[in-house]
């Protein structure tokens, strides 16, 4: 089964901001047992958060995001089938919310889907692992854990290896409750040929341009086909040469206004880390073993930004289907499930993740392994602090540590309410399970079967 992601954004009425942070608070505050919104309660929910972004404007809004199994519309009417009173009382806030509401279940089924902006970029870890799957393997786990500890008078941890990995294998084998685990679960077909996907797909334009190279200088060529082919070189080089000089001239005037910045970004951001707001974020920070961040930035001015963010967006999208796609982006292997969202009317870009760890160590990791692919995206876009001065697209930019935390951290919004399905579990703890499981019956040499043994 497939993962999808939608992120539903409504617009919210100025005068009910209040009274909707302050129910998503206390839905967030106490998000399994809450009188309002039972997350646990919404089969093949990997993660949710709502949170509204007012930060003073006219125009706040909520963003309701979530990351599924499956296509959003049968998750959405079968959260208005068993919670249709929390739909009701949250998004009453909301502009022109269906008068009838959930009980005309239909019309605001239609509703939320026409406020649904999907995702630019959706990364997911483990392709193809459901709720289920992840669950179930941690049991698996845990079950044979239990089946080890129960042997300690039996010398189970002084026989050999594969001893100890058949005695495993029989006792799961003969468990009714793990009988699942008798079949491997199989990996979609991009996790593993993701890279030939791509090989293929970057083969008609490079043949492409190598007959162009061909035509253009070959004598064997006819004069019709050689100026053809020239003209097509001609112009490519032009549009390429072109996007490189305004790049820079967007880049040299970024420099400009940020020279005459005022206040410069140090007051800034000292001036906000003493707000409340910040406040508001980190209370809900290194709860759990996951943590969940929400960064909104303004897009910056110009028609060429947006279309180099949209390009960006894509590559990113691109390599997170087809090669990122085996618990690792850019080698950072704490992420999760994350997207990047360009909002209706392309004013700001939404990234919204949900990864292992700290902020402070993620945003390390982010530096030091996937520098130049966030340079590339966040370059475009601004806020009071002010993106790091960026070269070419890709260089300087996030490298430069103190300005970078500083401008991701003041572009953060207050998560008002998160939901993991499974908050104790790694990325790295869900790829061990997962191998636990894919070699519990395979056949494996000595050397490999200490490895699987150590994985307990």
């Amino acid at each position: 089964m497939r993962q999808s992601a939608f992120t539903i954004l409504t617009h919210v009425k100025a005068e009910d901001v209040a009274d909707l942070e302050c129910l998503l608070t206390d839905i967030g505050d106490d998000i399994d047992e809450n009188p309002h919104l039972r997350f646990a309660d919404l089969d093949n929910l990997h993660y949710a958060s709502l949170f509204v972004v007012a930060d003073g404007t006219r125009d706040p809004y909520l963003v309701f995001e979530g990351t599924i199994d499956g296509r959003p519309h049968e998750f959405l009417d079968m959260l208005l089938e068993r919670a249709p009173a929390a739909v009701d009382k949250i998004y009453r806030h909301c502009v022109d919310y269906p008068v009838a509401g959930a009980q005309d279940r239909g019309v605001v089924l239609d509703y939320l889907e026409a406020h649904d902006i999907g995702a630019n970029t959706f990364y997911v870890a483990w392709p193809g692992w459901t709720v289920d799957d992840i669950r179930k393997e941690q049991e698996l786990r845990d079950h044979i854990e239990k089946f080890i500890d129960d042997q300690k008078d039996a010398d189970l941890r002084h026989q050999p290896p594969q001893t100890i990995r058949q005695r495993i294998a029989d006792h799961v084998r003969g468990e009714p409750t793990t009988t699942w685990a008798r079949t491997a679960r199989s990996r979609p077909f991009l996790v593993k040929n993701g890279k030939t996907v791509l090989r293929l797909g970057l083969a008609p334009p490079a043949f492409g341009f190598l007959w162009v190279l061909k035509a253009a200088f070959s004598g064997a060529s006819t004069r019709r086909r050689r100026f053809l082919a020239r003209a097509i070189l001609v112009s490519v080089l032009g549009f390429a040469g072109g996007a490189v000089r305004q790049l820079r001239k967007e880049e040299t005037d970024d420099e400009r206004r940020d020279r005459e910045r005022a206040p410069d970004w140090q007051t800034t951001y000292a001036r906000w880390t003493e707000e409340e707001e910040l406040l508001g974020i980190v209370r809900r920070e290194d709860v759990k073993v996951q943590n969940h961040m929400v960064s909104v930035t303004r897009i910056k001015d110009g028609r060429f930004r947006l279309l180099t963010l949209r390009l960006v967006l894509w590559v990113v999208n691109l390599i997170a289907r087809l090669t990122a796609n085996k618990g690792s982006l850019g080698g950072i292997s704490s992420i999760h499930f994350a997207r990047w969202v360009i909002t209706p009317g392309d004013k700001s870009l939404i990234f919204m993740s949900n990864f292992d760890g700290s902020w402070e160590s993620y945003l390390n990791d982010f530096i030091d392994l996937a520098a130049r692919g966030l340079t590339a995206v966040w370059t475009n876009t601004d806020n009071a602090v002010g993106f790091p001065r960026t070269k070419w697209l890709v260089t300087e930019g996030a490298r430069d540590e103190a300005r970078f935390k500083a401008y991701a951290r003041f572009s953060m919004v207050p998560t008002h309410t998160w939901y993991s399905a499974y908050p104790d579990l790694t990325v790295s703890n869900i790829d061990n399970n997962m191998r636990i499981r894919q070699d519990l019956f395979a056949s494996l040499d000595p050397a490999a079967t200490e490895a699987w043994l150590r994985r307990l």
